[in-house]
């Protein structure tokens, strides 16, 4: 999974660095829309901000027993 936090700390994921794009548009249209970057702009956001994680289900776990 890709991330990133925006600048108003709302946390954006997606499957990849083009989901991650798209969502970052989106969130500009809904909560930013006197903010409308390009889309050179965009994706210099996921380019500097994103980062990836592992989502961690502790059920699927390893038990390890002594």
């Amino acid at each position: 999974m890709r991330a990133l936090l925006c600048h108003c700390r709302t946390h954006l994921e997606a499957k990849d660095d083009q989901g991650l794009i798209e969502e970052v548009r989106e969130h500009h249209v809904r909560d930013h829309s006197g903010l409308r970057p390009t889309d050179d702009q965009v994706w210099e956001i996921v380019r500097t901000r994103a980062y990836t994680f592992e989502v961690f289900d502790p059920d699927y776990a390893e038990v390890i027993l002594e």
